[in-house]
């Protein structure tokens, strides 16, 4: 793996979008989203469960929980790829596993939107766990608690995704990934 990056943010700050736009650049795309889904689904666990199995697993197994199960996964697409974004990391321990893992610095992408916008995507995106889920305050809690505000703070980079277009978000991410 030559180049590597985590994206991280709020929920509905953006993150899939930059990760989409990277991945038109030719980055594969890790989403942890998609991991713990997939292995929510192979234990039979309901979708409502996400936040309280999340919990559960970084009180059982430590704050890098969900990057530990994510290994496979991205280690398997380090084999066919050279540059890859993982989306939804929480934490710095989930940045510290992965870097341990596969030998590869990681340079954190911060997606930041204001929470007015981000809960009009709720009302927009009616994504299951967006509907089934904890409320928006609630998961907004869950996230600071889990770490993202401290990776935020701590990140390479920053994206204001924020009263711009999606086309503006894009030339963001490219002059990113070019530097």
């Amino acid at each position: 793996m030559a180049e590597v990056y985590g994206v991280t943010g709020m929920p509905l700050s953006g993150k899939t979008t930059v990760a989409d736009y990277m991945q038109d650049h030719g980055f594969a795309v890790l989403d942890m989203g998609d991991v713990v889904r997939i292995e929510m689904e192979k234990r039979n666990i309901a979708t409502e469960d996400t936040g309280q199995w999340v919990n559960d697993m970084r009180a059982q197994h430590g704050m890098d929980a969900i990057a530990r199960i994510s290994i496979p996964y991205l280690k398997e697409m380090a084999e066919e790829k050279e540059r890859i974004v993982i989306t939804g990391m929480r934490g710095w321990s989930e940045k510290k596993r992965f870097e341990k893992e596969t030998g590869h610095d990681i340079e954190v992408v911060a997606v930041w939107t204001s929470r007015e916008t981000r809960r009009e995507r709720r009302e927009d995106r009616k994504r299951e766990e967006d509907v089934k889920g904890d409320g928006f305050d609630e998961r907004d809690l869950r996230e600071v608690e889990n770490g993202v505000g401290k990776l935020m703070a701590l990140s390479d980079h920053m994206i204001k995704n924020e009263d711009i277009s999606e086309e503006q978000l894009e030339h963001k991410v490219e002059k990113l990934i070019e530097s």
